[in-house]
């Protein structure tokens, strides 16, 4: 201790010089470091995720999530497997031991999962989702109606994925933009009974025909001199007049005529939303709730002053203009905020009742205010250290004279 006080007396200007580093570095740290409430931590879960659109939950849990368990339950490193299955939706939860290798494990089941068959054709590709501490959205929007304005937020399915999470995903920081609600229009296919049993089709056979009536692809290339074309044939059908002229079968009479039966012979067809199965409401306006997910390791406070910055151009601009509003009803910068300030209010408080303690136990307050001014205005090569010299004798005495109270000395 003796040789770092001698130090520190014979060398002010490198003491201050590293006084100054750790000021500098300090400050460069706290401008560079990313600000949120919690570190980023990386659970050891991943789920598979899959999607079968009007499937009763019986159905996924016999068709879908029993197949991926039996095929997942061999992975290495599993401790846990857990499932869930509800109307149109299975999720399979896979729980991997403390230490182990994420990306490895991740690369080991898209693997395993590229290799399971025998899905349901009309069930959508399972995905894999990870479990982190940054799955939690960094802000909530509502996306309600003006007052007085006459406008059906849950038809803006299409017109969401277009003008608002299109640009909220391209700020800064931002990974993924989600939503709820915003229904999209569907052609539903009313298919009469009597009319199947009058014209001898079974349902397996509308089936097949709807999922091969819209098509794209390649027939050929056709050549011609120097140049070759190449040739596709497109059946696209997106409304009622056009997929009612898909043709289910054709027969052929006695007379060599070919008769095809379409669809509308023996369906209705009609576009409509689906049924909403789900309500979300702010301040008993209906609404879409839209999540946007931050990037991992990204500022916290900067990504929400860029989202918040592209709702106002949006309300201005855009949605205002369609009596819509965008509203921000959760921002996780407020939270952070007010613990950044009871930080600083504490580290005043500590330091003032540091200083406090230390002048108390110098036992000269105005002497050493005075030592400490006197100082400072007429300048002493040695005044650091001779000060921090005087506040370690005082604190050695302080020490000892406690210790012989507690001996009762």
């Amino acid at each position: 201790m003796g040789g770092i006080i001698k130090l520190a007396i014979e060398r002010p200007v490198a003491v201050m010089a590293m006084i100054l580093m750790t000021v500098i570095f300090g400050v460069v740290a706290l401008q560079t470091i990313p600000i949120q409430m919690s570190p980023d931590i990386e659970k050891p879960v991943l789920d598979v995720r899959v999607r079968w659109n009007g499937a009763s939950p019986s159905d996924v849990d016999r068709e879908i999530v029993g197949r991926l368990e039996s095929e997942l339950s061999s992975l290495n490193g599993v401790e846990k497997i857990a499932s869930r299955s509800t109307r149109g939706y299975g999720r399979v939860t896979l729980t991997y031991g403390v230490g182990q290798d994420m990306d490895k494990a991740l690369v080991l089941l898209l693997s395993k999962l590229s290799a399971v068959n025998g899905l349901p054709d009309e069930a959508d590709t399972p995905t894999v989702r990870t479990s982190n501490s940054d799955d939690s959205p960094v802000a909530r929007l509502a996306l309600v109606s003006k007052d007085g304005a006459n406008v059906d937020v849950e038809g803006l399915g299409q017109y969401l994925d277009t003008n608002i999470v299109e640009p909220l995903s391209r700020v800064e920081g931002i990974a993924e933009v989600d939503y709820y609600g915003g229904s999209r229009r569907e052609i539903r296919v009313l298919i009469d009974p009597d009319k199947l049993v009058q014209h001898k089709v079974t349902l397996s056979e509308v089936l097949d025909a709807l999922r091969t009536s819209s098509s794209m692809m390649s027939v050929g290339m056709v050549t011609e001199g120097k140049r070759s074309y190449t040739v596709r044939s497109e059946a696209i059908n997106y409304t009622p007049e056009t997929a009612g002229r898909i043709v289910l079968r054709a027969d052929v009479l006695a007379s060599g005529t070919i008769v095809p039966l379409l669809l509308e012979d023996v369906a209705r067809l009609d576009i409509r939303f689906p049924k909403q199965t789900s309500f979300r409401r702010l301040n008993g306006k209906p609404g879409i709730i839209i999540n946007a997910i931050r990037e991992q390791g990204s500022n916290v406070v900067a990504t929400m002053l860029r989202v918040r910055s592209v709702v106002d151009a949006l309300n201005r601009d855009e949605l205002g203009q369609r009596g819509l509003n965008l509203r921000v009803v959760y921002d996780e910068t407020k939270y952070i905020s007010s613990a950044i300030d009871l930080v600083q209010k504490n580290i005043w408080i500590g330091g003032m009742l540091a200083i406090s303690i230390l002048m108390l136990f110098f036992e000269e307050l105005f002497a050493n205010a005075y030592y400490f001014c006197g100082h400072s205005c007429f300048g002493d090569r040695n005044f650091c250290g001779n000060f921090w010299v005087r506040a370690i004798d005082q604190c050695d005495f302080a020490c000892r004279l406690g210790l012989c109270r507690w001996h009762g000395g």
